[in-house]
């Protein structure tokens, strides 16, 4: 697709992208409130439930924010958490300016401890969500079900007192369904790029991706069908067979704004089409299950996040690996560059096993980039990316 036909697609989003600080603006004159969330177990259902406005906070590849968040997290920590509460530290970014409370699931440590300064320093409601380490998809532990749907009950009740309005049954239902719609249309968009023909390609799709974490879900869903429908009339017009080398990205989050390992793939000839992680489609595997209007909505969110693709800091790693494989395999990929934000070694843990089990299975060569939100390294990774792709050609 060239650059007009890209930006004709996605013109519609990015207007609603501009006007949605002022939006919010006006709802929270209103009376509305603002939720933040920084990683998918967030439970958005659960915050639209409450009558609360979702966003999930999920901007990186800002050396500035980096350096204030340092003030409270040490300089070697993760760039994302660092950014995470530099951002609203600086005053720069509407969405942290608009944060009427956070909701903050408890993943890795620089994650955990995110909660304490919003409270004790921004004075912000902080709404913590408790995670089992245990995955358990053959669900033989019910110890970690029952913990999380208790998480979720005490989240429940926690979020309704905080805006005055229960999250009834009735209207989690709703935000599932609504939910569940979206992540049908967004897997729809993410399958494509296993054409060579495809009339989108993976990077814009991340962006419109991320683009929903901030806009109002009613209006996203709208957009996405709008998106849907065009590139279904484009079916019969997709353009030339595609050569270049076929890359799959698995790793750390890849916020909005962090644009460095993308440029840089693409300014040297590789092409993404598939990934693995929290910010594009690797959450998206699993809806919330529904059966009926009578059916415990709480029982269905704890399955959805309890039992989808795990997160590095769960301990059933097996199934990671076996989405990797088989996502590699689907789409057809050359090789798989494993992005890892410099001092995350919940991710970084993870490198080896990948790497080997790619190639033990489908003969499929990785390349490492620890890097961070600075340009410093950025000739360096080229050189290391153009050599890459001469290894595992088109």
């Amino acid at each position: 697709m060239n650059n007009k036909a890209k930006d004709n697609l996605l013109h519609s989003l990015n207007i609603k992208l501009a006007e949605r600080p002022q939006k919010i603006a006006v709802a929270r004159e209103s009376g509305n409130k603002l939720v933040g969330y920084f990683c998918p177990y967030g439970t958005e259902e659960m915050i639209l439930a409450a009558n609360l406005i979702p966003i999930r906070l999920a901007f990186g590849g800002d050396s500035e924010s980096i350096s204030a968040g340092e003030a409270f997290l040490k300089g070697h920590s993760c760039p994302y958490a660092c950014s995470s509460i530099g951002n609203k530290k600086l005053s720069i970014n509407d969405y942290y300016n608009s944060l009427d409370g956070v909701c903050i699931a408890q993943t890795y440590d620089s994650m955990k401890i995110l909660g304490d300064y919003y409270q004790n320093y921004f004075k912000l409601p902080v709404f913590p969500l408790g995670l089992p380490r245990t995955h358990n998809a053959l669900r033989s532990k019910s110890h970690a079900f029952d913990y999380f749907k208790n998480e979720l009950k005490l989240l429940q009740t926690r979020l309704g007192g905080f805006s005055g309005k229960t999250a009834t049954d009735f209207k989690m239902h709703q935000a599932i369904n609504l939910c569940n719609r979206i992540r049908d249309k967004l897997l729809f968009l993410y399958k494509l790029p296993q054409d060579r023909n495809t009339p989108i390609e993976w990077r814009q799709i991340l962006k419109i991706t991320q683009a929903g974490f901030l806009l109002d879900r009613a209006d996203y869903l709208k957009e996405l069908e709008g998106i849907e429908k065009a590139l279904r009339n484009k079916s019969s017009d997709k353009g030339l067979d595609d050569k270049r080398s076929r890359l799959m990205i698995v790793g750390s989050l890849i916020g909005i704004g962090d644009e460095k390992i993308l440029d840089i793939i693409e300014q040297t000839g590789g092409n993404i089409v598939a990934d693995c992680v929290c910010t594009g489609s690797m959450f998206l595997r699993k809806k919330v299950p529904t059966f009926g209007i009578l059916s415990a909505p709480i029982d269905g969110l704890t399955e959805r996040y309890l039992y989808n693709v795990p997160c590095p800091f769960m301990i059933d790693k097996s199934r990671r690996l076996s989405r990797i494989v088989k996502t590699a395999k689907d789409y057809r990929v050359h090789g798989m560059v494993y992005y890892n934000l410099r001092s995350n070694e919940t991710w970084r843990s993870e490198f080896k096993a990948i790497k080997d089990v790619l190639y033990r299975n489908l003969s499929i060569p990785t390349l490492l980039i620890e890097t961070d939100y600075s340009s410093e390294d950025k000739e360096e990774i080229t050189e290391k990316v153009k050599s890459f792709l001469k290894l595992v050609g088109g």
